[in-house]
């Protein structure tokens, strides 16, 4: 009786491994952009990225077939005891295995990044189309495009007999916070029916050195012959960026700035160019009119400056003059609830700002407005504010700059003289810092005005710019 002999060639034995090392390796799961060059890897895109999810590119990439990734120190410790690990997806589905791993090598000084071979289970990869014509034009879109954008790839692509694929970001946000769904369906409402519009798991970097080579790489993958991208990359690509791709000019960047400027500023959320009239609908979804736009006003400066009879005050004015949706994330509400538990050193009062923040950016989202009264002493949290919430709606930012005398003068909580006794360790103004904002759209000291005309200050600036209906209206 004869024997059934079974030959496993190097693809099968690779992939039995990988089934066997997703039943038990630790998982781990990637930001976000990690994850989408993960996803661009395991299609076959040659990547020029050191360490997936960076945002800069670099020359010391790994081998083919590896990748690096960078991990906290609990997954670190996992992957260096198990020898392998498993990168699961948004919904925590293993898409990729990680092994034969390496910690040690000259591209990386970062203790957290680990590299691999990277091994596909079962993500269903991304193929590029195969190309019909003699030449392809590749258009990897950073922003919406405008009329003249469109009119110039056509022209380009009738002279040479080309046919013309644009690849969408579908991860992260363009460089003007354009989240990348919202651009992809501005795209569809746009582009000629010509133009095959393919979505990519590509994350744009808002990095223009970075962003160019990725398009390049992008552009190598999609069997093209040309590249079109957006004009302030376009004058730093070198053939050795482009490695036999040929680069098209002539991106109307200065139309879409303009029409930016309108959108952020409008009132009425109209545009005037024909193709970003088209894409109209989606983009007021992202910026509408001001009026309904979602809304953060938030107030910093140090203890007893008068910060939370300001936001109490706004919050009245506010439910009693507008219909607007209004929530107050005051400090120490915000302490005894969402923040309990965190200390008041340094890594504690960022972590309650940036909470803070979270929930409000989240009201934002939502067309509403979040009116926020904590001391949030330091720049970073700041700035990590302003970016969550400017991503969804607008952040008016209010100095309460009253001076640290009157404030101590005022000492309603007896917290100064706590803090000057010595029994109040990393007090903000007396044992611990404040960075006093440079981006403050108002400064108000609360000892030269009283309440009524400071209040007033924040009232009128609102009206201004068009977020809340003057009173006499």
């Amino acid at each position: 009786m004869g024997a059934l002999v079974v030959v496993l060639n190097d693809r099968t034995e690779s992939a039995i491994r990988a089934q066997s090392a997703a039943q038990s390796a630790p998982a781990v799961m990637l930001d976000d952009r990690a994850l989408a060059d993960l996803r661009l890897e395991l299609s076959g895109v040659a990547l020029p990225l050191n360490v997936l999810g960076d945002a800069t590119t670099g020359r010391s990439v790994p081998p083919t077939g590896r990748a690096r990734v960078r991990l906290g120190e609990i997954d670190r410790a996992k992957a260096a005891a198990n020898g392998e690990l498993v990168i699961v997806d948004e919904e925590s589905r293993p898409i990729a295995v990680l092994d034969d791993l390496t910690y040690n090598f000259a591209a990386s000084a970062d203790e957290g990044v680990v590299e691999g071979y990277v091994q596909s289970l079962g993500y269903e990869v991304e193929e590029a189309q195969p190309r019909i014509q003699r030449s392809r034009i590749v258009v990897v879109p950073a922003r919406p495009l405008t009329t003249a954008d469109i009119r110039g790839i056509e022209i380009a692509a009738n002279g040479m007999h080309a046919d013309v694929v644009v690849l969408a970001p579908m991860a992260g946000a363009t460089p003007d916070g354009l989240p990348a769904r919202l651009l992809r369906r501005c795209l569809a409402e746009m582009l000629p029916e010509r133009f095959a519009l393919v979505d990519v798991s590509l994350a744009l970097r808002a990095d223009a050195s970075t962003d160019r080579e990725l398009a390049a790489a992008l552009a190598r993958w999609s069997n093209g012959t040309h590249l079109w991208f957006a004009a302030a990359a376009r004058h730093q690509l070198t053939q050795d960026t482009l490695e036999g791709i040929e680069l098209l000019n002539g991106a109307d960047d200065a139309t879409w700035q303009r029409a930016l400027d309108s959108l952020l500023s409008a009132t009425d959320g109209s545009l005037d160019e024909p193709a970003l009239a088209a894409a109209a609908p989606v983009l007021s979804s992202w910026r509408p009119p001001r009026a309904r736009r979602g809304l953060v006003v938030f107030f910093t400066g140090l203890s007893g400056s008068g910060k939370s009879t300001l936001a109490r005050g706004l919050v009245q004015h506010l439910h009693e003059q507008t219909t607007r949706t209004v929530t107050l994330l005051d400090g120490d509400g915000v302490r005894r609830m969402l923040s309990a538990g965190l200390g008041f050193d340094h890594a504690g009062r960022d972590l309650n700002v940036r909470r803070i923040g979270f929930v409000a950016a989240e009201v934002a989202r939502h067309g509403g407005i979040a009116v926020c009264a904590p001391i949030a002493p330091y720049l970073e949290s700041r700035a990590a504010v302003r970016s969550m919430v400017e991503a969804v709606g607008d952040l008016v930012l209010v100095h309460v700059s009253t001076p640290l005398a009157e404030c101590e003068r005022r000492d309603v909580k007896g917290l100064y003289r706590r803090a000057r006794a010595g029994l109040l360790p990393q007090f903000t103004g007396i044992s611990d810092r404040y960075d006093e904002p440079p981006d403050a759209a108002l400064r108000i000291d609360t000892s030269t005005l009283d309440e009524a005309a400071c209040l007033a200050l924040v009232v009128r600036h609102l009206e201004a710019g068009g977020w809340i209906p003057a009173a006499s209206a």
